[in-house]
Order: C-alpha cells, then sequence, then structure tokens
C-alpha cells in the first residue's frame, strides 16, 4: 500500500491520453494471447474451453478498450452552473483503490475492475479469489509488460481472511472494488464504516449475486427460449451471478416447453472442461 500511494501522484499526473495508450496496449497484448489465456482459466477453474476463450478473454479484450475509450471522452473538467454562477468542477482521481474480485470469472471480472480504477487515474491492488492465482498473474505480467508501473498495479493474492481483510482495513486505501457475495459485501461495507472519523471516508462499490427470472409468454419461440435456458442456467454449472434461478411460463405453453427443456437438459455433456465436447 505504501508503494501505492508514492505511486499515486506520478500514475494519476498522467495525460489522460497517455493513461488510455496503456490499456490499449493491455487490450492488444490480451487479444493476442487469447489461446494461452483461455487454456490458463480452462486449467484453473474448470470452465469449458468454448467459454473460457469467447466469454473470460473477449469480454476484456473489449473492456480494456472500452475505458480507454471512456477515460478519453469523459469531461474531466467541467463548467456547472450553480446559485451562484458557474464554476469549474475538476474531476480527480481518489487515491489508492483495492480490487477485490470472485473466481468464476478470473479474467473477465478481474479486469473490468483494474481498468476503471487504472482509467481513472488511482493506483490498484488487485486481491484475485484464492482459489484463481495463476490466471491473475498471468495477467498482472501482461499489464506490467504494457508499461503499467508496478507500483501502481499490484498482486495480492491470498485468502480473503487474512490479505483481503487487512486490504479493506488499511486507512491508506481510498476505495473498494469488490464482486462476490452479499455477505461479503456487507463485511466489507461494515469494515469501511468502522474507520475512526479522522480517517477519510472510503468509497465502496459492490456487485453481489442475484436471483434471476426468465418470464416467457406464448409469442416466444420455444427452441430459442430452450437454447437460452440452457446457456443461461448451466453454463458455468450455474455458478455465476448472471445464471437464471427462476423459470416463469405462460400456463398453456409451459406443458411443451418443458417437455422441449428435458430433453435439451438430456443432451447436456458433464466430464472434462478441457475435452472440446
Amino acid at each position: 500500500v505504501l508503494a501505492a500511494r508514492a505511486a499515486f501522484d506520478g500514475w494519476a499526473g498522467l495525460p489522460v491520453e497517455t493513461r488510455a495508450a496503456f490499456l490499449d496496449r493491455i487490450s492488444a497484448g490480451l487479444k493476442a494471447r487469447m489461446d494461452e489465456m483461455g487454456t490458463a482459466i480452462a486449467r484453473e477453474v474448470g470452465m469449458p474451453l468454448k467459454l473460457a476463450k469467447p466469454v473470460q478473454v473477449g469480454t476484456p479484450v473489449w473492456n480494456w478498450a472500452n475505458f480507454a475509450r471512456v477515460a478519453r471522452a469523459f469531461e474531466w473538467e467541467e463548467e456547472v452552473a450553480g446559485p451562484y454562477g458557474k464554476s469549474l468542477v475538476v474531476r480527480e482521481p481518489i487515491g489508492v483503490v483495492g480490487c477485490i474480485t470472485p473466481w468464476n470469472f478470473p479474467l473477465a471480472i478481474f479486469v473490468g475492475q483494474i481498468a476503471a480504477a487504472l482509467a481513472a487515474g488511482s493506483p490498484a491492488l488487485a486481491k484475485p479469489a484464492e482459489q484463481t492465482p495463476l490466471i491473475a498473474a498471468l495477467t498482472m505480467r501482461l499489464m506490467h509488460e504494457a508499461g503499467v508501473p508496478r507500483a501502481a498495479l499490484q498482486l495480492l493474492p491470498g485468502r480473503g481472511e487474512s490479505v483481503g481483510a487487512a486490504l479493506v482495513a488499511d486507512a491508506r486505501i481510498s476505495g473498494v472494488i469488490f464482486t462476490g457475495s452479499t455477505e461479503v459485501a456487507q463485511l466489507i461495507n461494515r469494515s469501511l464504516a468502522r474507520r475512526p472519523a479522522h480517517w477519510p471516508v472510503a468509497r465502496l462499490v459492490a456487485e453481489t449475486g442475484g436471483q434471476n427470472a426468465m418470464i416467457v409468454d406464448s409469442s416466444a419461440l420455444p427452441e430459442q427460449v430452450v437454447q437460452d435456458v440452457l446457456s443461461s442456467a448451466f453454463d458455468s454449472a450455474g455458478q455465476r451471478c448472471s445464471a437464471l434461478r427462476l423459470l416463469l411460463l405462460q400456463e398453456d405453453i409451459a406443458d411443451h416447453t418443458l417437455e422441449m427443456l428435458a430433453g435439451g437438459v438430456d443432451t447436456l455433456t458433464v466430464g472434462d472442461t478441457a475435452h472440446p465436447s
């Protein structure tokens, strides 16, 4: 944390175009190593290769490029009308940001959080899930190879109860980005709220789980419904925040749709996810 704080002025002081160029280089590097990254994800997480490459690697490639675009387009200085006339508002980086990510999307979410912090000029301390340190380390190496200073972007592998808790409790952390369970998000929120009054207030951005429903009426194409249900509910063994939990069918199409869905479920293959089938 001390090294990240020392790197803050240098990283935050870079022109927006320079930070965006770093992000563009990372995006290009990730795209060039899509096969390597996809294979690492399949091995470490157990995700099928057909999902690991387009979902886990394709999304981060877009994320880096998108945050670079947003950084360039964002109004860092803006005149805002107030009760006493116009005033100049200058938006500045908040400080060192802790990024805590889950195992089920060890590259896509990992990259998304870091890209947001770096694009805004904040050094990032990245704490990946303890189950997926390999893909995090490979990604960190790629980002450093693209030129991001090591002090401004650091990897903190380890357990949430130790490394994650220490990161959240550190007064020098100005913000936390977290993706995971609602329970852990609430623990982080309470930890930040317990900071002494003389400590700076830390910001928390938390993305937690949900109960996702699909509502289907009689105008829907049954074949498309079955395909979407199978993909949403069973890809990644349902272990993702966007996974379908509840299917609501219009009564007069329910029996036919459920029969087709049962047949679709029977076609799913359970086994070694490194196998192309």
